[in-house]
């Protein structure tokens, strides 16, 4: 009786000490591969070497967390002149974007960088669906000094599905404003 006793503190002082082994080198683990990305040397090589996949995979799920890595895409659109005081496309400035390609979508933002030669007018810029005929909501932009001047709108929501999106730009004065770069910025889960 004593023997069953035992040998069930010695199986269950085992499990704790495994157990505990196991917690202690996830979070060596982790600080150790933060401080390393922090430094600039965190390669995928150097995160295997100190414990593949499946270790991970088992500390995860011992600790019971999940890691998430978040994916930035650009879709560039293009560049221009825009002379005139209503919106226009700004010619080859478009793009078509897929939502299905961009799984778990977190946040899309328009980016746009203008320049207004003469400094004394207000440029406008925005974009636009055209597969759907109407403007992204939240994307207008507008910026009255020389420039150039990169400016970047609040979250945005694409449409789903496939769709055409192309840069239409205004000015207040019909002088000329410049389009130096556009793109969309998609960023997922």
């Amino acid at each position: 009786m004593k023997t069953k006793v035992v040998k069930r503190y010695v199986i269950g002082g085992l499990l704790l000490i495994i157990t505990n082994l196991i917690v202690l080198d996830y979070f060596f683990i982790k600080n150790y591969v933060q401080e390393r990305y922090v430094l600039g040397e965190a390669t995928t090589s150097a995160v295997t070497a100190a414990c593949p996949a499946g270790c991970l995979t088992a500390i995860n799920k011992l600790a019971g967390t999940t890691t998430a890595t978040a994916k930035e895409y650009f879709v560039p659109l293009g560049t221009g002149t825009n002379t005139t005081s209503d919106w226009a496309d700004v010619v080859g400035a478009s793009a078509y974007v897929d939502t299905a390609q961009y799984p778990k979508i977190k946040k899309v933002v328009f980016e746009a960088t203008l320049a207004v030669l003469t400094g004394n007018q207000i440029a406008y810029v925005r974009l636009f669906n055209e597969t759907d005929g109407h403007p992204v909501w939240y994307s207008e932009m507008s910026m009255n000094t020389t420039g150039p001047t990169l400016l970047t709108t609040q979250a945005i929501t694409l449409d789903k599905g496939s769709k055409l999106y192309k840069v239409q730009m205004k000015t207040q004065l019909k002088y000329p404003a410049n389009l130096n770069q556009s793109r969309i910025h998609i960023t997922t889960y």
